[in-house]
């Protein structure tokens, strides 16, 4: 399985965030993919994510990001110790009020926010949604982005493509399973075919992630920041 082999996530990141020499505090990093590519640009580059086993995945390289085991909903920080804040699809897993909270009180004043969420109608969305329909959760967590204590600067939304070599790739591709039950590969195969028609066996799947990205800053009231 091939995931953003052009790399536009990264690229889309760069477009919204300069990282030249900033601290960088980096909410739900799985197993490092992403942070590996952007901390060479960092002056420090720390990632966390609930996920012992993926923390402990991220720390099996060599790397000079700073890995840990934690949750956005209670950071570990001082207030105001980070330049740049991002959220690499990962706001939607857990209490988005509360992670913005605490992003906004570990943010330095003139700090800046990055969001990334997958879209609730993009093609790869609808098989994780098979097994965890998470459509209400992300609706949710973009009201709340409307809503919080940040200035939305920008936004803007993009596709990456993920290329599965076969269906057996895809069917076994995890998409946050706990279990696997003997009927998920008709499941998977049905809604393949509801989405691209009847693809064979063998033929390489390409699907589109649908990602919305924001631009965030602290709000302003009267020249103070809130």
């Amino acid at each position: 399985m091939d995931y953003d082999k052009a790399q536009i996530e990264i690229k889309m990141i760069h477009r919204f965030v300069d990282l030249q020499d900033q601290k960088v505090l980096e909410i739900g990093c799985g197993d490092g993919h992403v942070s590996r590519l952007l901390a060479p640009k960092a002056r420090e580059y720390v990632a966390i994510d609930p996920d012992r086993q993926r923390i402990r995945k991220a720390r099996s390289s060599p790397t000079h990001v700073d890995f840990r085991i934690g949750t956005g909903e209670a950071l570990e920080f001082e207030d105001a110790s980070f330049q740049v804040v991002l959220f690499t699809l990962s706001l939607h897993h857990q209490d988005s009020r509360l992670a913005l909270k605490e992003a906004h009180r570990v943010l330095t004043e003139n700090g800046q926010l990055v969001i990334l969420e997958p879209a609730t109608d993009g093609e790869l969305q609808q098989f994780f949604n098979l097994f965890d329909d998470e459509t209400d959760a992300l609706t949710n967590t973009l009201n709340v982005i409307e809503r919080c204590d940040f200035e939305i600067k920008q936004r803007e939304t993009f596709y990456t493509v993920i290329k599965f070599n076969n269906q057996d790739e895809l069917c076994s591709y995890e998409f946050d399973r706990n279990h696997v039950h003997p009927d998920d590969r008709d499941r998977i195969i049905e809604t393949l075919q509801q989405l691209q028609g009847p693809i064979t066996d063998i033929q390489p799947i390409h699907l589109h992630d649908k990602i919305h990205v924001f631009s965030l800053r602290k709000k302003r009231l009267n020249g103070v920041t809130h």
